[in-house]
């Protein structure tokens, strides 16, 4: 089988043949899923299990629900396996709509409508989700994805920061695709690689992210949406002597240097201050990385260090903790932990990012509590936590 990543622009298709994994009898595996996304860059994958024809539409809203028509369709005859299309050229800040559709003889088989809106140099607001923690039960995961699918329609995108999954095998990953099937296909879905396994080239392969440096170009990255700026790191790299540990902190150093966004959120999936460390501190990821971060203002580090939600705050960065998304939660720790403001554990939660201008409000959203293993869903929708940065 092969597998190909696809870049669409002005007309122009180029494939790059990669590895793929995992088959279904369905044409469809899984998808469509919007990926990274920028001011004129939008990225659509999806997989099939046997060779189909499939076409991609897309155009902007507003002209698909006037007319019911596609501005742009693009045709990719007997594709086979795993596709990512970059879509660029495209418009900033605009709201477009797309959809895929494969035939196989008579036979056709169209996705639901999906949406997604770039960014651009004028946008002054925008909202979107991080949680993180979904390995070992992916109904509970689903129940997470398609709380914050519902509740926040209209979002940026939405990142995950670590434990994604128990392993990154066929089976573990077709769970993971399943549960997040409605919220990355009707919002851009990005993630930071975590410790699951040894090898996570089938990580590299699963997601679309934005372009950084490392693995694929893609093991650190960042991009800018409105005046927030967004960075993923592997805090894997914690060794001050390795090599590839360096290379991530020299370009995180340069990244904040060169942009001058008045809001900077870093995502990582072990945090720096949280309960999962006996002191509660990770005394390798504070020497390295809080230096940079305290000398470039940044505002908030979110991780899924442990399965809670604990919001910490040390050297004026808020550190947020976003374990509830599905996987196994930890019980709350006999001591507490220094710089603590708030913790809840036994809830599954995400946490909402509303920014305006130069101000931003987090909030943690309570969807369930597990109670011997049972899940008993929150009533109403007020945070548990919130907090506003300048």
């Amino acid at each position: 089988m092969r597998i190909a990543r696809l870049a669409a622009t002005a007309g122009l298709l180029v494939l790059i043949p990669i590895a793929t994994f995992g088959q279904t009898s369905s044409p469809w595996v899984f998808g469509p899923e919007l990926g990274a996304i920028g001011d004129t860059v939008a990225v659509i994958s999806w997989e099939t299990s046997r060779q189909v024809s499939v076409d991609l539409h897309y155009g902007l809203a507003e002209v698909y629900d006037s007319s019911g028509t596609w501005s742009e369709t693009l045709t990719f005859d007997r594709q086979e396996g795993r596709a990512e299309v970059w879509l660029s050229g495209l418009m900033a800040d605009g709201t477009y709509r797309y959809q895929l559709v494969s035939y196989e003889g008579d036979a056709v088989f169209p996705s639901r409508i999906g949406s997604f809106r770039t960014s651009g140099p004028d946008v002054r607001s925008c909202s979107f989700a991080v949680y993180g923690n979904t390995r070992s039960f992916p109904d509970r995961h689903k129940l997470v994805a398609d709380s914050i699918a519902g509740d926040e329609q209209g979002a940026a995108f939405v990142a995950h920061v670590g434990s994604l999954t128990d392993a990154y095998t066929a089976d573990r990953l077709a769970n993971f695709h399943w549960a997040i099937s409605e919220l990355a296909r009707s919002i851009p879905y990005i993630s930071v690689v975590g410790g699951e396994a040894d090898d996570q080239t089938p990580y590299y392969q699963t997601f679309a992210l934005p372009q950084g440096g490392g693995i694929a170009g893609e093991q650190w990255w960042a991009f800018r949406y409105g005046g927030v700026l967004i960075i993923g790191l592997d805090s894997s790299l914690d060794d001050p002597l390795d090599a590839r540990a360096q290379e991530q902190i020299t370009w995180l150093r340069q990244t904040l240097r060169a942009d001058d966004a008045s809001l900077c959120v870093v995502l990582t999936s072990d945090g720096l201050y949280t309960s999962a460390y006996p002191s509660g501190r990770n005394e390798t990821l504070i020497e390295l990385w809080e230096p940079v971060l305290r000398e470039f203002d940044v505002d908030v580090v979110a991780s899924a260090s442990t399965g809670a939600y604990e919001h910490i705050y040390a050297g004026g960065i808020h550190h947020i903790t976003t374990g509830g998304g599905g996987g196994p939660l930890a019980e709350a720790p006999e001591d507490r932990v220094p710089g603590l403001v708030f913790s809840r554990y036994g809830v599954l939660h995400y946490l909402r990012f509303t920014a305006a201008d130069d101000a931003m409000r987090v909030e943690a959203v309570p969807l369930a509590s597990i109670i011997e293993d049972e899940v008993f869903l929150t009533p109403g929708d007020s945070p548990i936590d919130a907090f506003v940065v300048r």
